[in-house]
């Protein structure tokens, strides 16, 4: 991919319901150190559950499990306020999210200062990728 996209949010449902998957987020900062995310159970669940998300287990290179504040959250939109921020979090900050009161993490806002992993770490890059997790059946094969 050549440029910035979102799969959205239904593809994903549909995806991560089939089997189970996991989740790797590639982060680099503002100066120029990378960082990584996984999560070993990554699904989200249907429309009508407002696309909630489940993680699983984390681990990386990165400290902090910032994403953790928005599992069994439902996703926020300009047009859906999820939040339990008196405003809403997706207007304020540019972004649909799992926004809580508003976030720890937001990889889905804008380049600049809301696009972070914790508000005090900007980033200039976030990648998040999705794969299948192959059972042992697989692997041994």
């Amino acid at each position: 991919m050549d440029s910035d996209f979102f799969l959205g949010l239904e593809k994903i449902h549909r995806i991560t319901s089939l089997q189970r998957h996991e989740l790797y987020i590639h982060l680099v900062a503002l100066n120029g150190s990378s960082y990584n995310a996984l999560y070993d159970d990554f699904k989200i669940s249907d429309e009508d559950s407002g696309y909630e998300l489940s993680l699983g287990k984390f681990s990386g290179t990165i400290i902090w499990d910032a994403l953790r504040d928005g599992e069994n959250t439902k996703f926020t939109t300009f047009d859906r306020d999820n939040d339990i921020y008196d405003g809403n979090c997706a207007v304020d900050y540019e972004s649909g999210w799992w926004h809580t009161e508003c976030y720890n993490c937001n990889l889905n806002a804008p380049y600049g200062l809301n696009l972070n992993w914790y508000r005090e770490n900007p980033l200039k890059e976030a990648k998040m990728l999705i794969r299948p997790i192959r059972s042992d059946e697989e692997v041994s094969n």
